[in-house]
């Protein structure tokens, strides 16, 4: 008798399951183009692989600025390192930080982010010996400085 009802009830399930499907068939072969969450989920996509290609794209640029002022630096105390040495007598001097060049652009002329200072010593490591110091300072998104030194024999 139980299974008699088992039965009985297993084949009304299967037979609402199946309808369940006809259903669903006939309403789905009706449908033409997307839903609006469908519309929606695809746009957030979008936006999301833009929104990570963008971020990437600013560290690039930031990167490539900071690259530029290091080389522009690099330049500057470069020039400023060929001027001292070409001094017949070298003196003592220490322009860091007050004196200097201030705000000078890559140039070397004013209304620039770049300050440019030197100090002239006595190497330690003899008495003919002169120790430059050339550093260059500046602001991108955040402070930077630079310090180009080398030795001069001086007679």
């Amino acid at each position: 008798m139980r299974q008699a009802e088992f039965e009985s009830v297993s084949r009304v399930i299967a037979v609402m399951i199946a309808r369940g499907f006809l259903k669903l068939q006939f309403v789905g072969s009706h449908q033409k183009g997307f839903t609006f969450n469908e519309i929606l989920v695809a746009i957030n996509v979008i936006v999301i692989a833009i929104l990570g290609y963008s971020l990437s794209t600013v560290g690039v640029i930031r990167g490539n600025l900071t690259n530029d002022n290091i080389t522009i630096a690099i330049n500057l105390a470069q020039d400023k390192m060929e001027q001292l040495k070409a001094q017949k007598q070298l003196v003592n001097d220490d322009r860091c930080p007050s004196a200097g060049d201030h705000a000078i652009t890559a140039t070397g002329t004013p209304n620039g982010i770049f300050d440019r200072c030197w100090r002239i010593f006595d190497s330690p490591l003899g008495p003919q010996l002169k120790q430059i110091d050339v550093v260059i300072s500046w602001r991108d998104h955040e402070n930077r400085e630079i310090v180009v030194s080398t030795l001069v024999y001086s007679e």
